[in-house]
C-alpha cells in the first residue's frame, strides 16, 4: 500500500514576509521579503483563506468521503488555521500527484458548496508530500505529529467531527 502524508496550505496563508521565509515556485526556499509580500498582495484576486473549526471539520469529512468512495484509506487528519495534514493510503497504482490533485478538487468543491462560494480559492497551488515507508513513521504521524496541531484532529476509529 502506498501511504502519503500530504500538507496543503490555505490560499495566501504563508506570505513572503513570514519571519521564517517562504517557498517560491521554481526557486525553492527564500528569505523573508516584505517587498515581495506587497507584490503578492497586489496580484491576489481573493482574500486569504482561513481554516476555522467549521472548515476543519468539513475538510475531515470531505477527505473521508473522498477516500471511502475510491477505496482509499484515510489514516488521519491534523489541522491548523493555515494548513491541513492528511495521511492517505491506496493499493491500486495511482501517482501521488493525481491523488493530491483530485483530493484538493473535492475538498474545494465541498467547501464551496457548503459556504455557497463558487470559484473561491481555498488552497495554494500544489502541496507537499512525504511517502510514509515505515510503521514507525506512520505511528509518529498519528500519535504525535497530527495531534500536536492546534486545530481539529481525527484518526481512523472515532466518529467523524
Amino acid at each position: 500500500m502506498a501511504i502519503y502524508h500530504f500538507t496543503i496550505h490555505a490560499y495566501r496563508d504563508w506570505r513572503p514576509d513570514h519571519p521564517r521565509g517562504y517557498a517560491k515556485r521554481g526557486k525553492g526556499y527564500q528569505p523573508p521579503d516584505p517587498d515581495e509580500a506587497e507584490k503578492y498582495d497586489g496580484r491576489a484576486k481573493q482574500e486569504p483563506a482561513e481554516f476555522s473549526r467549521e472548515v476543519q471539520a468539513l475538510l475531515i469529512r470531505a477527505a473521508h468521503d473522498f477516500c471511502t468512495r475510491r477505496r482509499f484509506r484515510l489514516f488521519g487528519v491534523g489541522n491548523d488555521r493555515g494548513h491541513v495534514h492528511l495521511v492517505v493510503g491506496w493499493r491500486a497504482f495511482c501517482a501521488w500527484e493525481e491523488v493530491l490533485r483530485r483530493l484538493k478538487n473535492v475538498l474545494t468543491t465541498s467547501l464551496n458548496q457548503h459556504f455557497n462560494t463558487p470559484g473561491r480559492r481555498w488552497f495554494v497551488r500544489g502541496g507537499s508530500r512525504k511517502r510514509v515507508q515505515r510503521r514507525g513513521h506512520l505511528d509518529h504521524l498519528l500519535d504525535t505529529y497530527l495531534p500536536d496541531h492546534p486545530g481539529l484532529f481525527w484518526r481512523e476509529g472515532p466518529p467523524l467531527p
